[in-house]
């Protein structure tokens, strides 16, 4: 074996196939020898430095026996200081899982101090497997040590490099030096957001704002500022993760944010932005061969010019983001180009190029004027290019890694627009060959007029929700008694095409909280397949709106509806097939496995919604006060306890009485509004602000009140008494398990509640096992049927209905 001679400060290791060490040189080239020698190599690796960048290079199997190898040789390599590394693998002949996680391992140390593994020279069979197992896309690979070296140096982030690389090449044009790298096929979309209102400062809170996410993989540059929310708008430029604008009376001296890496949209809101859709098409080094550097607009030729040789699809406009550097920097401002910073300087920022010579099919509308920039005192227009502007930096620095660094340790910048006679000396930039420009003025809603509760908020947040929609329309489903709105959602992209049906519920904040909450600790963890998803929230001031999707929807074209609707529209026998399905393939992950419990059950059922209003309500009715013990029932029922006495005079003594009940995951508000349905009778639940753990009965008996109350039009005196004739039969019974048969009835509507009630009372059976206590079911009914007098959605009769059952139910718990 003979040594690896003229490796100055290197490192190189032997292994032998049982791992043992064999030979080591170290820094200084000394040689250190292992008896344990057997033979054939596994796996030998090297080391070395160049302009501080650690290259590591295998030769061998990276298997699980070389895997080990490595992992032991990068613990003692790797120092605290090293940010980035590059594997030259040109010699790896063999790859496996063991071989991956290694690379992972060290990917993700790198990451965790904002750093990157390069990899290179990756021979086929590596190759495949990385691309079979889906892990091509992750790793910043290159085609040679040489170009990774070079990337690794310039301490550019993952997005700025991009992965196989397989088509590199060189040219000299106006005065400089390209080599260009070229990194995806395809090209992008630009989206052309809002419209240019140059020289102007606008509020967030005028109807020009757009809600915007930008990808990081990519860079955006216009009008405006970060954050969904309102705040003042200028100067708008991002880079990577990197979020710059000028506000108000900054003087072109920018605020910034560094959006943490694990982000992969940045959220802003612009009156004005452009920005490709995707990553770059090609990564282009620059490097003048003049002293005084070249100018923007010979740069910009070139780079159109090697655009047009390198991609035969080439349209004629570029996206370019740069990092540079000038020894001549000045801003475009009014009436005057201005001299802000002494030279040199580093520059940051983005750029749209159209070549005058070539007009692509999407040249149309105003397209071809966002592409420019009208600046007052200066003739005709100009490119965009905005850039930041630095000056100070210590000598040496360069890269986009070196922006972060440079706005998180305050060094001086200036953010604004550029002229093309600014000189460049050398340069750094990503390319994106724009396919297509959409154009983005906004989202239009569209919805049927006088929607109660809608608010400016609530329109802000259907914008930020559906950010990159051309067109929403909302349909509403329901509105819940808490002033809640629930609507249908079909969006269309900015082509036209119809996405997938949403379910669209707003609220105030808090109650969006609550159901997110409720969400991700019943309905994700149990019955997500069987629930819409929740895909997004946002918040505008005080309200907030939740995006859901279906799971297991046919289609667009799917129609939505719910339960009520449902019930209404189909005949008892078909209801009841429809009730068996909900309580067996949607709820019964939640009721199907109930814990026995002590519950001081008149504590859980005690919060009467609206009670103040019920008191109002039955003092103005019937001159009732929480005073009276007995009162007389209309239509000649007799005498009855009443229900503000019973709350007021009775609860208080038994709040803290334990009960020995069921408890499970329970939605809290299950009416039927809140059970939505397709034509295959594939349901969802929506609505979880009221989820969580609760006395196990507490739905159904929500669905039986709801039955009862809302879908019984209470029409006539007649109905009301065949009601209560029902009421009295359902509350004689003395046990859970003591189900009643369905009287001879020839009202269809009384006769298909009283058959749904009776199977809901036998699943109320079934989930409290063997606790047939029919007291703990009354209980529940009475807090959901005591309100409903408050109502302003239901006639006198109903609520008279409800007031009279609630006394009876009272004589059930006296």
């Amino acid at each position: 074996m003979a040594p690896w001679s003229g490796l100055t400060g290197s490192k190189k290791v032997f292994f032998g196939p049982a791992g043992e060490v064999a030979e080591l040189y170290i820094e200084s080239g000394q040689r250190r020898s292992h008896t344990d020698l057997f033979g054939v190599l596994s796996m030998e690796i090297s080391s070395q430095r160049h302009n501080g960048i650690l290259i590591v290079c295998p030769k061998g199997r990276l298997d699980s026996q070389g895997a080990a190898i490595l992992d032991a040789f990068l613990a003692e390599t790797i120092t605290e200081s090293d940010r980035t590394a590059v594997f030259d693998m040109i010699h790896v002949s063999y790859l496996s899982s063991a071989g991956i996680r290694t690379i992972l391992a060290t990917d993700k140390k790198l990451r965790s101090r904002k750093g990157l593994l390069h990899l290179s020279g990756i021979q086929p069979n590596p190759l495949s497997v990385l691309e079979m197992t889906g892990f091509l896309s992750v790793f910043a690979i290159h085609p040679d040590c040489e170009g990774a070296t070079r990337a690794a140096s310039a301490g550019l982030p993952y997005a700025a490099i991009g992965t196989a690389c397989d088509d590199v090449a060189t040219f000299c044009e106006n005065g400089a030096e390209y080599t260009v790298t070229r990194r995806g096929k395809g090209g992008s979309e630009l989206l052309i957001v809002g419209y240019p209102a140059e020289g102007q400062v606008l509020c967030q809170d005028e109807e020009t704002a757009v809600p915007v996410t930008v990808p990081v993989a990519t860079s955006s540059m216009g009008l405006g500022g970060p954050g969904h929310q309102p705040c003042e708008m200028g100067d708008l430029l991002t880079i990577g993760n990197i979020v710059a604008w000028n506000p108000p009376a900054s003087g072109g001296n920018p605020d910034y944010l560094v959006i943490d890496p694990k982000r992969s949209e940045i959220p802003v809101s612009a009156a004005f932005l452009l920005y490709p859709t995707n990553p770059a098409d090609l990564f282009v080094e620059m490097r003048s061969k003049l002293p005084e550097g070249i100018r923007l607009s010979d740069l910009f030729e070139a780079l159109s010019g090697i655009a047009s040789r390198m991609e035969p699809e080439y349209r004629g406009v570029l996206f370019i983001s740069f990092c540079a550097e000038s020894p001549d920097v000045a801003l475009l401002a009014e009436g005057a180009q201005k001299e802000l910073l002494s030279p040199p300087a580093m520059l940051a920022g983005c750029a749209v190029i159209h070549d005058p010579g070539v007009r692509p099919a999407y040249f149309r509308g105003v397209a071809p004027d966002l592409l420019y920039r009208r600046v007052p005192g200066h003739p005709g227009v100009v490119p965009r290019v905005m850039s930041l502007v630095f000056h100070d930096l210590p000598a040496g620095k360069f890269g986009r890694d070196t922006l972060e660094r440079a706005l998180s340790s305050g060094v001086p910048a200036l953010l604004g627009h550029l002229p093309v006679s600014t000189r460049i000396s050398r340069a750094m930039l990503e390319i994106s060959m724009i396919s297509e420009i959409v154009t983005n003025t906004g989202t239009e809603i569209i919805m049927e007029e006088g929607v109660s509760g809608w608010n400016r908020d609530l329109e802000r947040i259907v914008h930020i929700l559906h950010h990159d929609c051309s067109e929403v329309r909302l349909s509403q489903i329901s509105g819940g008694y808490s002033g809640s709105l629930v609507f249908r959602d079909d969006a269309y992209d900015r082509r036209g095409r119809r996405e997938m049906p949403f379910v669209l519920k707003m609220d105030r904040w808090e109650n969006i909280e609550a159901e997110i909450r409720g969400y991700e600790g019943h309905v994700k963890r149990y019955i997500q397949n069987n629930a819409t998803q929740v895909i997004q929230a946002e918040r505008s001031g005080d309200y907030g709106g939740i995006l859901y999707t279906f799971v297991g929807i046919r289609g667009p074209q799917s129609r939505i509806f719910s339960l009520e609707d449902y019930y209404l529209s189909h005949p008892a026998g078909e209801v009841q097939e429809t009730f068996d399905l909900l309580f067996r393939k949607v709820l019964g992950a939640w009721y199907g496995q109930p814990r026995l419990r002590y519950l001081p059950l008149y504590r859980v059922y005690a919060d009467i919604y609206n009670y103040e209003g019920v008191r109002d309500w039955a003092e103005s009715r019937y001159g009732m006060t929480p005073g009276d013990r007995m009162i007389d029932l209309p239509h000649g029922m007799g005498e009855s306890i009443n229900p503000l006495y019973f709350m007021e005079k009775i609860v208080p003594d038994r709040l803290l009485a334990d009960w020995n009940v069921y408890e499970g995951s329970v939605h809290g508000d299950l009416n039927m509004k809140n059970v939505l349905m397709d034509e295959e009778r594939n349901m969802w639940l929506i609505d979880f602000a009221m989820t969580g753990h609760s006395h196990i009965l507490r739905d159904i008996a929500k669905l039986e009140s709801v039955i009862k109350l809302e879908m019984i039009p209470v029409s006539s005196v007649d109905r009301l008494l065949r009601l209560l004739e029902l009421e009295k039969i359902l509350l004689s019974q003395q046990r859970l398990g003591a189900v009643p048969e369905t009287p001879s009835v020839d009202d269809e509507d009384i006769a298909k509640a009283f058959s749904v009630i009776r199977q809901l009372r036998g699943y109320a059976d079934t989930v409290t096992l063997l606790d047939d206590d029919i007291r703990q079911y009354n209980l529940a009914l009475l807090y959901y049927t005591l309100p409903v007098p408050a109502y302003v959605s239901v006639n006198d009769k109903a609520k008279e209905y409800a007031w009279i059952s609630s006394s009876l139910i009272c004589n059930t718990l006296i």
